[in-house]
């Protein structure tokens, strides 16, 4: 039941992927019309991945076993949900800082030191939080919903997606032609997904193009758009637009058809 609006997200995905997708036999300019339901594709797989997730939580929270603030009587249902689930890890945490995963138990660190604990034990929803997780090492996007007993925060349940997986997955479901790519950038510059996975965490600015530096900078302070830019030897053109759910920058680039 939890993964059944996801699914039906997924069909709709499907449904809207253009045909300049799969790899033609040259590359080429990519008309815009086509660049703009890629685009579309790309963001509402990833926005439909991280909702999901969002309102699994919240369904988990509202139940007896969540709202108890007891981890060993939500252990099991939590522990049901990552099984259900790919490419995440579901953990409680304590106003205190003290967590729980599902795979490991009670940690010996806290999360309190994280920036957006704060906003979590406030009680507010965390979507898309940038973390290394500190019990896997994997670059991840935290996803969390505060627990509330008698109006006040008791605990939070949360869960970090591995952008690595996720990444791996938009690719797969994108296939797209060689002279494309895709990625995302959180509101600080910090790529967030990448068909190159291990530019994750990277920021473009910091890559030693200049004009890709002010292309990010575009980017990143506009809503929508293109922008055009020289990166590894070629030029690049990209058309980008923001989440309203995460406020990342979703981008499909595609090498620039050459000038005649």
């Amino acid at each position: 039941m939890i993964r059944k609006s996801f699914f039906l997200g997924l069909v709709l995905f499907i449904a809207m992927m253009p045909a300049f997708a799969q790899p033609p036999a040259e590359t080429g300019s990519v008309p815009e019309k086509d660049a703009q339901s890629l685009l579309s594709a790309f963001m509402s797989y990833t926005d439909l991945r991280i909702g999901s997730v969002q309102r699994s939580l919240e369904i988990l929270a509202s139940t007896t076993e969540g709202r108890s603030g007891k981890w060993e009587s939500m252990k099991g249902l939590l522990g049901g949900y990552q099984k259900s689930e790919d490419g995440l890890i579901v953990w409680y945490v304590r106003p205190d800082g003290t967590y729980d995963t599902v795979d490991k138990g009670l940690m010996d660190v806290k999360l309190s030191d994280r920036s957006y604990f704060p906003d979590l034990m406030a009680g507010m929803k965390i979507t898309g939080a940038l973390v290394v997780s500190k019990s896997t090492g994997q670059r991840s996007a935290v996803i969390a919903v505060p627990i509330k007993k008698n109006g006040k925060v008791v605990g939070a349940i949360g869960v970090s997606l591995f952008l690595d997986r996720l990444s791996d997955q938009v690719g797969s479901a994108l296939d797209l032609r060689p002279d494309a790519a895709f990625f995302a950038m959180a509101p600080n510059g910090l790529t967030t997904l990448h068909r190159k996975t291990d530019r994750h965490f990277l920021d473009p600015r910091e890559l030693g193009s200049e004009s890709l530096k002010n292309a990010a900078n575009e980017m990143l302070s506009g809503t929508s758009g293109d922008v055009t830019y020289e990166f590894d030897n070629a030029t690049k053109h990209a058309v980008y637009r923001t989440s309203l759910l995460t406020q990342w920058k979703f981008v499909l680039t595609f090498s620039a058809a050459p000038q005649k």
